[in-house]
């Protein structure tokens, strides 16, 4: 993996950006944190496309432990520290993030309507993740 300065900063943001999606996907589910955060891309795309109840919940939980275990993956594997799954966990993650592009870029902004800046916006940043995760991947470019 690219150990230059831009590489390190790439990488660290976007585990930092897995962790916080996950744990504001994950802390939204208690009524405690439910107005503390506005539901997160997670909620946002989920319930986009499920709306909600029993199942939407169980997927949000199940993608926010995966974005939180991808965060913490990418951070190990930048450091040197290499787990068996790593690889096939970010093959699986940048899957369900191209998934997750698809949900909250085009279905919901399709279901609520979107101001094209924001549209960008958020598009830039996902496609900037799904970058950085396939960057780290052995396969992809790592």
């Amino acid at each position: 993996m690219n150990k230059s300065i831009g590489g390190f900063l790439l990488f660290l943001a976007t585990a930092l950006y897995l962790l916080a999606t996950g744990l504001i996907g994950l802390l939204n589910r208690s009524n405690f944190f439910k107005n503390l955060v506005n539901g997160g891309e997670i909620r946002q795309a989920v319930t986009a496309v499920f709306k909600r109840g029993n199942l939407a919940e169980t997927i949000i939980t199940i993608l926010s432990i995966l974005a939180i275990a991808a965060g913490v993956f990418l951070l190990l594997k930048f450091f040197g520290i290499d787990i068996p799954i790593t690889e096939l966990l970010l093959v699986v993650l940048a899957i369900v993030w191209v998934i997750f592009i698809i949900m909250i870029d085009i279905v919901y902004p399709l279901s609520k309507g979107s101001n094209f800046v924001d549209w960008l916006r958020s598009l830039g940043s996902h496609l900037m993740v799904l970058g950085a995760i396939l960057l780290a991947t052995e396969r992809f470019g790592g």
